[in-house]
């Protein structure tokens, strides 16, 4: 029994210890740009993309979001996973968020503390996506713990966005591209 206790203390310390606030991204690429369109699925009405560039003079990227066709009166979770989306289009198989610093979704997300929320909880950090009737919900913030330097604990660029039903449903989900200096300006 009282291994049992110790072993459980130390697990409890671990965990504990893990887990910490994400911290602000400072060598994020100046040149390079990623964009993920929703796949169109038969038992959602969503469509959509985002793109996340860097911002000139910034730590932090800029992050557009496009999603029309959201059911009324509902509001929508968006997130980036821990995996990319299979051929198959399975968005479940894209794993739990994005989260390199062990988070976790408990205590929820505080919009007003976004370091201390999981890096792909982007809906968590900056709201989640909602429209009035007939129209699209479209947003632009910038996010200062994602990162688009490959190899960094914070690197979303060969990952996947998926957006959630009120259920936390995967309605759609996309995979993201890398784009260089060429890449064209996205009208939002």
């Amino acid at each position: 029994m009282h291994s049992t206790f110790l072993a459980g203390a130390f697990m409890s310390l671990a965990l504990s210890v893990a887990a910490q606030n994400a911290p602000v991204v400072v060598d994020n690429q100046p040149v390079s740009f990623h964009h993920a369109s929703l796949l169109p699925k038969d038992n959602a009405t969503i469509w959509g993309g985002i793109q996340i560039r860097p911002q000139q003079d910034s730590h932090a990227l800029q992050v557009q979001v496009v999603i029309g066709g959201i059911p009324e009166g509902q509001a929508l979770n968006y997130h980036i996973h821990q995996y990319p989306v299979p051929e198959d289009g399975n968005c479940y198989a894209t794993g739990a968020h994005l989260d390199p610093y062990g988070r976790g979704q408990t205590p929820p997300c505080d919009i007003t503390k976004p370091n201390t929320c999981e890096v792909g909880d982007l809906s968590g950090k900056h709201g989640p996506a909602w429209a009035p009737p007939g129209e699209d919900f479209r947003v632009t913030y910038l996010d200062f713990f994602l990162s688009n330097t490959p190899g960094q604990p914070a690197y979303f660029g060969d990952l996947s966005w998926v957006v959630h039903g009120p259920n936390s449903e995967r309605l759609s989900c996309g995979n993201f591209d890398t784009f260089g200096k060429d890449w064209q300006e996205w009208d939002a």
